[in-house]
């Protein structure tokens, strides 16, 4: 990943994604990717214990969804109030400033199908044109993330598939080297339309 892509990495988290970034953090330029590592190899292991979408991802999700339904296979799928857990927590790393966290359902994030892919992705790719609609900005990001304002590599312990994502103590690549490959991604990230942020109302079953 060349400076230029570094550059429309930083600026599309910052300006398209509704993630309120201000810097990176010193680990972007460290070593700590096994040389095989590549998201490539994803096999949704990361979806399993949920994730977390800003309020303002919710509440686009939930706008569509009578779109998604059909392309979860949880047992859930009919159930749209189910999707989310009931609190919305403050979240100071997105514009929108609060966020609400997937529920898992039979082990797993109720949006992971069955055959491993996320419902959402699919949802916008099929419906909407692009699979960057209605995925959360930090599955998105995956295997980055936004913690107190910096651009970061994912350590969370629930990635622990090093031909993956997951981060080693002495590797060979950075985390641009193994993102690198998703340079045509960031730049579809960065189109008007699939820009996300903002906040709006909070539902009534959503306020503490």
């Amino acid at each position: 990943m060349n400076a230029e892509a570094r550059r429309r990495l930083f600026e599309t988290v910052r300006d398209h994604l509704g993630m309120h970034v201000k810097k990176l953090h010193a680990r972007m330029g460290w070593k700590v990717f096994r040389k095989g590592a590549s998201v490539r190899n994803c096999d949704g292991s990361c979806c399993l214990k949920g994730s977390v979408a800003s309020y303002a991802e919710y509440r686009a999700i939930m706008k569509h969804r009578a779109l998604i339904a059909p392309y979860m296979t949880s047992r859930a799928r009919a159930k749209p109030d189910r999707w989310f857990e009931a609190r919305v927590k403050r979240d100071p790393d997105y514009l929108c400033e609060k966020a609400v966290a997937t529920r898992v359902l039979d082990g797993a994030c109720v949006f992971l199908r069955d055959d491993r892919l996320c419902a959402l992705h699919v949802a916008g790719e099929k419906e909407l044109g692009t699979p960057f609609k209605l995925k959360p900005a930090i599955c998105l990001l995956w295997p980055l993330c936004v913690v107190d304002g910096e651009l970061d590599v994912g350590y969370a312990s629930f990635t622990r598939r090093t031909q993956c994502c997951a981060p080693v103590r002495k590797g060979d690549r950075t985390i641009y080297d193994v993102i690198g490959p998703d340079d045509a991604s960031i730049r579809m990230m960065a189109r008007k339309e699939n820009s996300r942020g903002g906040s709006g109302e909070m539902p009534k079953h959503l306020r503490r």
